[in-house]
């Protein structure tokens, strides 16, 4: 069921969320050729401890690790490892999530390490680009399917492979709040 937040709930993610944007900088310096997506996650773990939050991903259905770090062919939900060493090329997926006065809050930036080709580069611009197509339709009237319209439609144009089970979300107490957005068109 879709939770409406209060102003004084919003204010709690807002805060969260710029905690968030702090602690994807910090590790964005230790994002580097040579370092293991295990030590990655570490720091990412000493970040939220210095900012006094806690990880929303560890323990949650399991998962292992307090961020997720997904490199080159891992769509999502990367499990930190001792033995996956960041190369030249590669393309990592770091996904932190936070717990901040009992409200989550998670996002994914997408990073290449040293040169890539122009196909991968255009990849990660384009999947940018229609998370922002998506943005533009939230706006009184429309409705969810019009957001996952938008981001499919690009996807289909630029012939990517759109992977149905998983979805963006909303927020709030739990790490997975309705609404969900599809990247696909729908219909209910």
């Amino acid at each position: 069921m879709l939770s409406i937040k209060s102003l004084d709930e919003i204010v709690i993610m807002k805060e969260a969320g710029k905690i968030l944007s702090l602690i994807r900088k910090e590790l964005l310096k230790f994002l580097k050729v040579g370092i293991s997506t295990f030590d990655l996650d570490m720091i990412a773990f000493d970040l939220m401890k210095k900012n006094d939050v806690i990880s929303a991903f560890k323990g949650y259905q399991g998962f292992g690790g307090y961020s997720c770090i997904s490199v080159n062919e891992a769509v999502v939900h990367g499990l930190p490892s001792k033995t996956r060493i960041l190369k030249l090329g590669d393309i990592v997926t770091l996904d932190i999530g936070i717990k901040h006065k009992g409200y989550c809050v998670d996002s994914a930036w997408t990073y290449s390490l040293g040169s890539v080709s122009n196909k991968i580069k255009q990849f990660i611009e384009n999947t940018q680009k229609s998370l922002f197509l998506g943005i533009e339709q939230v706006k009184p009237g429309n409705k969810i399917s019009d957001i996952s319209r938008a981001i499919g439609k690009f996807g289909n144009k630029h012939n990517y492979g759109i992977i149905e089970i998983f979805s963006g979300h909303g927020i709030g107490k739990k790490l997975h709040e309705e609404p969900y957005i599809f990247n696909f068109d729908f219909v209910l």
